[in-house]
Parts: structure tokens; C-alpha cells; sequence
């Protein structure tokens, strides 16, 4: 009963507070913990929005779910065409794609480096990978072609100087010209450029492509011998068990998940991650000091008031609890407005202006047991914050409070 009246003249004291106080002080106090609960959720989303991006574009231009390819690093993949079918039967499996590593080498004149050249089944390729569809000069391959090549944008670098590799690569190739590639028989071979791509996404940009026909008739060995098998599976399903109920079906091969393939890719996301987190920390503890400065300004100028409440019988626990109750109402307004803001404002604004990062353009991806727990950090800094000099407040003498002492 003690505990109920205390928390109703905790109430009737912050509501009056509220209602008679500074409205700039509170009004800037809910926007700066909204501004802050945006900083909270939006720097996470972002990378966030990245990973997912990330993990995308690996997927869908590189490695697709599930790569699977000879037990021996000096061996190929024997009978492709019979091991293909025996993939694509299975029911987690959407499509297969061989290929078959032909070439080390790339160069133009004086221009020359060290590009890995694979021949694809045209057909396939365009069911496992986006590449096809991201073409920026030119045409795709047709199953056909025996003297055309398809370049990556890092290879042909297409007189863009701005993209990341492009002190690398040919500096100014375009549809239509010519390369020449070092096989790996040891002859030079020229092909005409078909296409460029520009997947956005650098390792997979440092490929080539020619056909399987062409290769057949530069590298004999070739024929229904693959390099490697790049299996997408259908959504839901388990790279790491598929990839294991694959490779026993033909003898001497292993598989690798496109998470295994992702190597430094996953360590510039740890760098995000903990970027985020520090962040995160400082953001945290400019709320922190905003709540408890606002407490500590308010009981200063408040102190004659609490001293002559405590002398007309007003308990500490209830004149605590006015500040707790602020604090809080302080933060779930703000939370709110920021969570609105947010939403409504900051995401779709992003959707429409994505940021562009080496791996693409990157919007922010929503994540709402990431809110909820933000929310809750940020609620209990606030009440915390507002804890400390509320209770250091009435712990003073109630005759030097009123005198001001």
C-alpha cells in the first residue's frame, strides 16, 4: 500500500513537472534521444543492408551455394555431363553450370596480367549466375561462338578510371576488340571481345568467360571434363547437406559453400561490425550524459522545491521516482518519434538513394529484434542516467536543501 501511494505522487509530481516545466528543455531532450535511437539503428542497418549485399553478390555472380569440384588439385572433374545429371536431379537443386579453367593470362598490346579464363556453357551459366544480365558493352555468349570472350569489368577496364582496379586491368577495352589469352597448353590464343560485365562486385569482375565449343577445339582434354560445378539450390535449403548428398554421388570430389569460399570478404564485415559497435558504445553514452545532465540542471534549480517537499512529508522514493518517470517518459517519446522517423523517413529515402559500395548499392535492411533491443538499451541507459543524481538529491540535508546549502 506504502509502495502504491509512493508511485502515485511519484506520478502526480512528474506530470505536473512536465505540464509547468521548460517545454524547450523537454522538447530537446525527446528530439536528442530520438536523434540518437535513429543513430542507433541506422548505422547497423547499413551494414547490415551490406552483408546482406554481400552475401548476394557472392552467391549470385561467384560462387553460387555450393561449388563442388576434384578431391585432387591437379585432377578435373571426369564424365561431366553424367555427374550433371545426377545433380540435377536431385530436389534442392534449381540449376548446375560446369566450367573449365582454360587460360592464366590476358593481354592487349603492352597491357597484360594474371586473369583467370574459364570455359561455360552459355545456357547454364545464365541459370546460375546474374553476370548475363549485368552487361555494360556488347552481347552475352551464344553456345556457338569460337572466337569470343567475355571480360569482367576489372579485365577489360573500358576506359573507366574510376573503378577499383583499373590501374590492373587493360585500362581501355571495349566490345569488339581484341585479347590475347594464354592458355593453359602454352599457346596464345586472340579472341574478339563480345561483351563486358559489371557485376559491381570486384572478384567476381576479375573474370572471362569463352564457350565450351571453343575450348573443345583449343583444349581436347576438355571435352565433359569440368574444373568445377557451381550448383544454386533452391530457397530454404541447406548449402552444407547438399553439398554433402552431391559429392556422393561421383567419387573423388568435394564440395565447398559459399561460405566457405568468402575468405576476406567476411573479414571486411567484421571490420564494419566492430566500427558498428564502437559507435554504438559512444552513441550510448552521449545519451547518458544528456539525461543525466538534463536531471542534474532540473534538481539543482529545483532544490529549494525538493527540500521543502521532503519537509511537508513527501517521501525520497516518490520524488526519486518523479525523475525515473520523466527519464523514462523522455526516452519512450523519444524511441517513438525516432522509430517513426526512421522507418517512414530514413528507409525509404535510402531505398530511393541506395549508397553505393564497391559490392553494390546497399539500403538499409530492418531488423526488429534489432529495434526492440536498441530500444530497451537505450530506455535503461536513460533511467539509469536519471537514477544517480536523483538519489544523490535527497540523500541532503533537509534544511540545507531549502537554504540552498
Amino acid at each position: 500500500m506504502k509502495l502504491l501511494r509512493s508511485i502515485r505522487v511519484s506520478l502526480f509530481l512528474a506530470v505536473r513537472s512536465l505540464w509547468r516545466g521548460n517545454h524547450g528543455i523537454t522538447i530537446l531532450t525527446i528530439t536528442m534521444l530520438g536523434l540518437i535511437y535513429i543513430n542507433l539503428l541506422f548505422l547497423p542497418s547499413l551494414i547490415e543492408g551490406l552483408v546482406q549485399k554481400v552475401n548476394l553478390q557472392l552467391v549470385e555472380t561467384l560462387t553460387s551455394n555450393v561449388v563442388i569440384s576434384s578431391a585432387k588439385s591437379s585432377s578435373d572433374i571426369a564424365n561431366r555431363g553424367d555427374y550433371l545429371s545426377k545433380i540435377r536431379l536431385n530436389s534442392d537443386v534449381f540449376a548446375a553450370t560446369p566450367t573449365y579453367k582454360v587460360g592464366t593470362q590476358i593481354s592487349n598490346g603492352e597491357s597484360s596480367n594474371v586473369w583467370s579464363v574459364d570455359a561455360i556453357d552459355p545456357s547454364s551459366f545464365k541459370d546460375v549466375f546474374t553476370t548475363p544480365s549485368n552487361l555494360i558493352e556488347g552481347s552475352y555468349l551464344e553456345e556457338g561462338d569460337t572466337d569470343s570472350i567475355l571480360l569482367g569489368l576489372e579485365i577489360a577496364g573500358a576506359g573507366k578510371t574510376d573503378i577499383q582496379g583499373y590501374a590492373l586491368s587493360l585500362k581501355d577495352i571495349h566490345a569488339g576488340d581484341t585479347v590475347s589469352v594464354n592458355l593453359i597448353n602454352g599457346k596464345k590464343q586472340d579472341f574478339k571481345v563480345k561483351g563486358i560485365f559489371d557485376n559491381n562486385f570486384l572478384q567476381s569482375d576479375q573474370k572471362a568467360y569463352i564457350t565450351q565449343n571453343e575450348a573443345g577445339l583449343l583444349l581436347p582434354a576438355s571435352i565433359d571434363h569440368a574444373s568445377s560445378i557451381y550448383v544454386k539450390a533452391k530457397k530454404g535449403t541447406n548449402d552444407a547437406n547438399l553439398g554433402r548428398d552431391l559429392t556422393q554421388l561421383e567419387p573423388g570430389v568435394k564440395y565447398q559453400t559459399s561460405d566457405d569460399l568468402a575468405g576476406g570478404v567476411k573479414d571486411q564485415v567484421k571490420t564494419f561490425g566492430l566500427i558498428n559497435q564502437i559507435l554504438r558504445i559512444i552513441s550510448l553514452v552521449v545519451a547518458a550524459i544528456t539525461v543525466f545532465i538534463v536531471t542534474y540542471v532540473d534538481l539543482i534549480n529545483k532544490r529549494k522545491q525538493i527540500g521543502i517537499e521532503r519537509a511537508i512529508g513527501i517521501q525520497p522514493g516518490a520524488i526519486v521516482g518523479n525523475y525515473l518517470l520523466k527519464s523514462l517518459f523522455f526516452a519512450i517519446i523519444g524511441i517513438g518519434i525516432g522509430a517513426l522517423v526512421f522507418l517512414y523517413i530514413a528507409v525509404p529515402l535510402i531505398i530511393k538513394h541506395p549508397f553505393k559500395f564497391p559490392y553494390g548499392l546497399v539500403t538499409l535492411y530492418i531488423n526488429s529484434s534489432e529495434m526492440i533491443q536498441n530500444a530497451i538499451i537505450l530506455g535503461v541507459v536513460a533511467f539509469v542516467s536519471s537514477l544517480v543524481p536523483a538519489v544523490q538529491s535527497v540523500r541532503i540535508k533537509i534544511l540545507d536543501a531549502i537554504w540552498g546549502i
